[in-house]
């Protein structure tokens, strides 16, 4: 689905700060000051999330929620719930992932802002299939679609049209996938949707055998998500990169993207990811004869206790 729980933009919310707080610079706004503060928290936030720092990630945005609504800031509110279930996904808690999203949901329909209730709905999807419920994630995805579509926002139905496609990937239903991956194309402007839309066309020519295309569309994807630093995407990409090289029995430059993959999610703290990643280093090493050591790889992806104080 898509590779991660989506935060709303970050200029954008900068972009409404600056508007509150903007204006007759000798006439102090307060309520603009402490709408930019939010912002600031939850930028840290999202910052320490990327690196997979879950719990204080969640204090941020637990504290910039109650600051939220401490000032009847009802879209930091609804942000800040969203972030909160972006942290349960990551840690497993799909139940408390779905109550805060649906709480997200909730207050951005009744709002009438349509684009950010598509991103819950669809990090509503995301918590579906986790569960494995295909059925209601599609129903998600509908009411995503619904809601983009109310938006009237070219980016937001761009994010539902790839979400779409990789849920048909994951489904094995390519000619679906493709069919939203050409609805996709020209609605992807930003380089967070040029380099979803290269990753699921990669997806789609390996589910098709084509390798080749695989490789220059996940290779494309890597380039545009390194441009903007996105590391959970960059992760992504060298791991199927790695799959590739695999399927093709280039077994030194699978290894050495499956290496890249590992590293980047460890430095994100993605133990799950990690022991995916381990999992395919043990293969491609035994499958190539290589020899290569996987202690360090096995320390970090199955760390063991910590040692009692003496």
């Amino acid at each position: 689905m898509w590779r991660r729980a989506p935060f709303l933009s970050r200029w954008a919310r900068l972009g409404l700060a600056l508007l509150l707080v903007g204006g007759c610079a000798a006439k102090a706004d307060p309520f603009g000051q402490q709408v930019k503060r939010i912002d600031e928290i939850s930028i840290a936030g999202e910052e320490l999330f990327s690196r997979g720092e879950l719990k204080r990630a969640s204090r941020n945005f637990s504290r910039a929620l109650t600051m939220s609504r401490s000032v009847d800031y009802i879209p930091g509110a609804a942000q800040q719930l969203n972030n909160l279930g972006a942290v349960a996904l990551e840690e497993g808690d799909y139940p408390k992932a779905r109550d805060y999203f649906t709480q997200a949901y909730d207050l951005n329909q009744e709002r009438q802002q349509f684009a950010a209730a598509s991103i819950n709905q669809a990090n509503l999807a995301t918590v579906a299939v986790k569960q494995g419920e295909s059925a209601a994630a599609s129903q998600h995805l509908a009411a995503a679609e619904d809601a983009a579509w109310q938006s009237r926002s070219q980016p937001a139905m761009a994010r539902v049209y790839l979400q779409w496609a990789s849920f048909y990937l994951d489904q094995n239903d390519p000619a679906s996938a493709q069919n939203f991956l050409t609805r996709a194309q020209p609605l992807c402007t930003t380089p967070e949707l040029k380099g979803t839309l290269s990753h699921n066309q990669g997806r789609l020519a390996l589910a098709r055998g084509d390798s080749g295309q695989a490789l220059e569309m996940f290779s494309r994807a890597l380039t545009i998500d390194r441009s903007v630093l996105d590391r959970a995407a960059m992760a992504g990409d060298l791991f199927y990169l790695g799959q590739v090289y695999q399927t093709r029995g280039d077994l030194s430059q699978a290894w050495d993207n499956y290496v890249r993959a590992f590293d980047v999610y460890a430095g994100m703290g993605r133990k799950a990811q990690l022991a995916k990643c381990l999992q395919r280093l043990q293969e491609v090493n035994r499958q190539g004869r290589m020899g290569h050591s996987l202690e360090r790889f096995e320390k970090l992806a199955n760390p063991g206790p910590a040692p009692k104080p003496s």
